[in-house]
């Protein structure tokens, strides 16, 4: 059986920012959560479970959507507490203050366990750190080359433990290293998807794909964004809508079954534990 991972960067939308330019207050999460609750809409009626990597600010503007997601079977995991947080950036001791806050933020307000965690940016901080606020699993490798953010072109790509954390990386496909998820899906189409899903999903077991909700928004031009910032919010809103439907049909006609990540885990053997109350 192959999986369908279906995961989703659960953020506010920052990417004006990112390049320097000014946002009304509030607007990040709102932009945000208008996409993410139309996805919601698709993956409940295509019976999809997905893993919500959150940060603590969405999940707190996104309350109601994510508690009616965790009822129907959705796994919450950790982003960071703001999407402006550079965990890699800081030192251990203030990583590990900082995402521990965040976690027991998530476990206090939804009233689960969160074993996972993707870092802003794949920008992470040393896995010891995670380990020690009582993190199972990690999903911050995407194995490919991303000119000017980062170049994991070598790593591996099936499920692996490392430092006494799992890793679950994102799928690409093999030799080339060809990404297939949100910017490469939007930009370059369901050709190109197609051409690479069923190669991807060679020799790991799982479709592994992530989105951000903020890709299912409906966007105004936005003066001085540079041709990156223009390229990630190309086609959005219900144009990439219509494409995930597509992605998630021609998942089904495969016979892919989604699954959450720690579920996926559990299957393989692993096993997920209940919150360790270190932190």
């Amino acid at each position: 059986m192959t999986a369908l991972l279906f995961t989703v960067d659960a953020e506010e939308f920052d990417l004006p920012a990112e390049y320097g330019i000014a946002q009304a207050p509030g607007s990040d999460c709102a932009v945000s959560r208008v996409g993410y609750e139309r996805l919601l809409g698709l993956l409940y009626e295509r019976k999809v479970v997905a893993t919500h990597f959150t940060t603590a600010l969405f999940a707190d503007a996104a309350a109601g959507p994510i508690r009616e997601a965790l009822v129907r079977d959705h796994e919450l995991a950790l982003h960071a507490w703001s999407h402006r947080d550079d965990c890699a950036a800081m030192t251990p001791e203030a990583a590990a203050a900082r995402l521990s806050q965040a976690k027991r933020h998530l476990e206090a307000n939804f009233s689960v366990t969160v074993r996972g965690y993707r870092a802003n940016r794949f920008r992470s901080p040393p896995r010891s750190v995670l380990r020690d606020i009582g993190l199972q699993w990690t999903s911050n490798l995407h194995p490919t080359w991303v000119p000017g953010s980062y170049n994991n072109f070598r790593a591996p790509r099936t499920i692996h433990s490392q430092q006494g954390l799992l890793e679950v990386p994102i799928s690409v496909t093999p030799i080339m290293r060809l990404p297939l998820s949100w910017f490469w899906l939007r930009n370059f189409g369901w050709s190109w998807f197609r051409a690479c899903a069923r190669r991807a999903s060679a020799g790991t077991g799982y479709l592994h794909l992530y989105v951000h909700p903020w890709e299912f928004s409906d966007h105004a031009p936005i003066a001085g964004l540079p041709l990156k910032g223009k390229l990630s919010l190309r086609r959005s809103g219900p144009q990439f809508l219509d494409l995930v439907a597509r992605v998630l049909a021609w998942s089904n006609d495969q016979g892919q079954q989604p699954r959450t990540i720690s579920a996926l885990l559990r299957e393989r053997g692993h096993d997920m534990k209940e919150a360790c109350g270190c932190c």
